[in-house]
């Protein structure tokens, strides 16, 4: 098993007070079991990405290459060791 970079912005740096942080990673596993992963490293950012339910808040975007997993398969998306992980919160402007 190796290390995958995650790259967090704005208020997600905040939270975890780090720009990007590593997680265990496995080629081919989930965006689900990468989650539980971050929540070994900081729980607070996994209680933002996941309610009770175990389905994402929307409280925090997650990028597979610059596409939003939730308009791929959700939690069920698969992540390659290729592949550049961005965890966004949601931005409002006006």
């Amino acid at each position: 098993m190796t290390c995958k970079t995650i790259h967090l912005f704005a208020t997600l740096r905040d939270l975890t007070s780090a720009k990007q942080i590593e997680v265990p990673f496995r080629d081919g596993q989930t965006v689900r079991e990468l989650i539980q992963s971050v929540s070994q490293i900081s729980p607070a950012l996994a209680d933002k990405m996941v309610n009770e339910r175990g389905e994402l808040t929307g409280l925090v975007h997650v990028l597979v290459d610059g596409r939003n997993v939730e308009w791929l398969d959700g939690l069920d998306t698969t992540i390659r060791e290729s592949d550049m992980l961005v965890f966004l919160p949601p931005a409002a402007g006006g």
